[in-house]
């Protein structure tokens, strides 16, 4: 695949000098090139990470699109700066989301957990906290 991925970024590249695709403020096509070739790598090793998931799991593919798509949103809160416990908040929040529209729960905590290092599982903790007395 890292052919397709060079090619892909020299293509981004091109279109960047003719004007067809927007340049940064700064004018740094060279580091915009850069930076899309490591999103472009970021998504390929979460794909594969995620394509042996879903195949040792026994998922159909034609639900594979919908799983990826949980991965991108988990990996976009990854990228993010967030405390550990409000990432994992996020991910509880994406994983009932997920849930709610059709996907399996114990897929989607094995994706989190294997692909992304994040333990979705047992039960969700409260987010209010007991007052204390007064």
């Amino acid at each position: 695949m890292a052919k397709s991925i060079d090619r892909v970024a020299d293509k981004y590249e091109l279109k960047l000098r003719n004007g067809r695709v927007p340049t940064r403020a700064d004018g740094d096509v060279k580091r915009q090139v850069e930076q899309f070739k490591m999103g472009m790598e970021r998504a390929e090793v979460m794909r594969v990470m995620m394509a042996q998931e879903l195949c040792s799991r026994g998922v159909c593919t034609i639900w594979w699109p919908y799983y990826y798509d949980f991965g991108r949103k988990l990996a976009g809160l990854k990228r993010r700066v967030f405390p550990a416990e409000a990432l994992l908040v996020e991910a509880r929040m994406q994983l009932e989301v997920w849930v709610a529209r059709g996907l399996d729960r114990a897929v989607l905590e094995a994706i989190a957990c294997n692909c992304f290092e994040l333990n979705l599982s047992g039960p969700q903790p409260t987010l209010a906290r007991e007052p204390a007395p007064t």
